[in-house]
């Protein structure tokens, strides 16, 4: 069995969030069901939305899929690891429908349950089906001959990366601004305690504006949005640079994190703001910051991988500083709104999460790298 850690168990545990926040949303109104409304049988509706039943069965496709093939790369017989699968999510799923009781706004249903067991079985057998296919073992020569045994989260951090971009922060590739969030919440859970006073200001209606206020001097503002977006760029350079091991898959990665970058905030700008404005978010500024970025990935390409882990917790922490510096976008409530409802493409905000977390998610990965000893780095 190969020693390379899999990062197909770390996009389970993705995937489970990402059906538990969907399923749940939006979570609010907890109570307790009445007796007579709760049963351990799940209710047949009346009327079906077909949507919603197209939503069930391909929720649960993706889970079934990685789950089962992390239970192959563990080196679980693929009879066994596609039940255990199938079982996990329809487990999964009827927990999930049981919750629902206690959330107003969400109603279960056995009709829900049965077609997320169905797209587990579906996703169990195609991992099946790779397997047999011998795509995996294909997977996995491939792998332990361009990446590092540890390179498992690192891979998983790549690919979830342009999630994060989906909901479009405050400047191009600016991830992570996490503080404003982080205090809205605080103040909304010390709501009517003495601790609410430390987060608001004297004028409550001051609290976003003060959230977003700038600490850069105009004449700086380019010049920040220049080196935000480079480092933006820069950081899944960095994390993929700490596991690839040839030169040329370093040149790939690289490559690919450029078109992957432009191609996502495209989409993203088009899907919020129209297709005619697809290509507002390019200037001056961001054409440089792109330019300046690719340049350090050029850098990256013969560095040790320890030395990348490095230059990539520097990289995380300026970007990090930088965009908790960036000025009021004012179209950036109203789209925060429209995403908060669930709008556009429907993870009800949780692209947005993605985008705050993946930089301090990224940073903890970098820091472990360091501290661990890799032959070769």
């Amino acid at each position: 069995m190969s020693v390379h850690r899999s990062s197909a168990w770390p996009l389970t545990w993705v995937a489970l969030t990402l059906i538990t926040y969907a399923t749940l949303h939006p979570w609010s109104g907890w109570h307790w069901p009445e007796p007579q409304a709760f049963s351990w049988v799940l209710p047949k509706l009346p009327h079906e939305v077909l949507n919603d039943l197209i939503g069930n069965l391909l929720g649960y496709l993706p889970l079934g899929l990685v789950m089962c093939l992390a239970f192959l790369r563990s080196g679980v017989g693929a009879l066994r690891a596609a039940l255990m699968s199938v079982a996990f999510g329809s487990g999964w799923s009827y927990s999930l429908e049981l919750i629902q009781y206690a959330l107003p706004a969400r109603v279960p249903s056995i009709s829900d349950w049965t077609l997320n067991t169905l797209g587990a079985a579906w996703g169990a057998l195609a991992a099946v089906t790779i397997h047999a296919l011998g795509l995996v073992d294909v997977w996995h020569r491939w792998r332990e001959k361009w990446f590092i045994p540890q390179a498992g989260h690192g891979l998983a951090l790549i690919w979830l990366w342009p999630l994060g971009l989906l909901f479009p922060p405050p400047l191009p590739l600016g991830q992570g601004q996490l503080w404003p969030t982080l205090r809205v919440h605080l103040v909304e859970w010390t709501r009517d305690t003495p601790w609410q006073s430390w987060l608001l200001p004297d004028d409550p209606l001051l609290l976003w504006g003060q959230l977003h206020e700038t600490a850069v001097r105009p004449e700086w503002l380019g010049w920040s949005e220049i080196a935000t977006v480079a480092l933006g760029l820069m950081a899944p350079m960095c994390v993929a640079c700490a596991f690839a091991r040839p030169r040329v898959t370093r040149m790939l990665l690289l490559t690919g994190a450029v078109l992957v970058a432009v191609a996502t905030t495209t989409v993203s700008t088009a899907v919020n703001f129209g297709v005619q404005h697809a290509l507002t978010w390019v200037s001056v500024p961001v054409v440089w910051g792109l330019l300046l970025g690719s340049l350090g990935g050029v850098v990256l390409v013969d560095r040790a991988r320890t030395t990348c882990a490095a230059l990539g917790v520097v990289v995380l922490l300026g970007l990090i500083g930088l965009i908790h510096l960036a000025p009021v976008d004012p179209y950036y409530a109203q789209t925060l709104q429209a995403w908060e409802h669930g709008r556009f493409i429907r993870f009800h905000g949780l692209s947005r999460w993605f985008g705050l977390l993946w930089p301090y998610v990224a940073l903890t990965w970098l820091l472990v790298r360091l501290f661990q000893r890799d032959g070769g780095a």
